[in-house]
């Protein structure tokens, strides 16, 4: 455990070494990014490796505590390289603008398939999302709990679904063998 704590200090201390680009400099690695150049490629990435960590540190994923930090940061800078080969600049505009809903997109969707036992997909990982957003926002409204009929309406979808978001949220998993020896019990009966 020392040495993972050793070894991001290490990868920390040295991104402070490296500085970031000027947005001529980064418009003219797109350039040559777009042409094919991987030399240019691993300039811009290497030069916002740092981004990377700012971005983190400013999401809740950074003290999230289901993944290691390490993988948060090994996945913001597989999502910066994406970012980076995509990215088509216009006008003034700065790559790290581009490249941060790549990185928050990419370390959310880790965070929602690791925070369950059992993966949920991610647009029911997102609704429950919106639902718990919905149902804070109307509460302070409201000045009470709302009801589900009130969020359903608000969301723009069926009480039904609010039940079964919620049936999401406090499923228990059953373990095959408990299930296994729960059914073998019904049959001697």
């Amino acid at each position: 455990m020392a040495n993972d704590y050793d070894s991001l200090n290490q990868y920390l201390l040295g991104l402070h070494n490296v500085e970031p680009l000027h947005i001529d400099e980064e418009h003219r690695l797109a350039e040559l990014i777009q042409s094919g150049d991987d030399k240019a490629l691993e300039k811009l990435v290497k030069h916002n490796l740092r981004f990377v960590v700012h971005v983190l540190k400013q999401t809740t994923a950074w003290q999230h505590g289901s993944m290691p930090i390490e993988d948060l940061i090994s996945i913001g800078n597989e999502q910066l390289l994406i970012a980076a080969k995509r990215w088509i600049p216009k006008n003034n505009s700065r790559f790290a603008t581009y490249a941060k809903s790549f990185i928050l997109k990419g370390t959310r969707r880790a965070l929602d398939n690791t925070s369950h036992m059992i993966r949920l997909p991610v647009n029911v990982c997102e609704m429950i999302k919106r639902m718990n957003y919905n149902e804070r926002a109307l509460g302070q409204v409201l000045g009470r709990k709302p009801k589900e009929s009130e969020i359903a309406t608000m969301m723009g979808i069926t009480e039904e679904k609010i039940s079964q978001l919620r049936a999401y949220i406090i499923r228990e998993p059953v373990s095959l063998s408990e299930l296994n020896e729960n059914m073998e019990e019904d049959n001697h009966e």
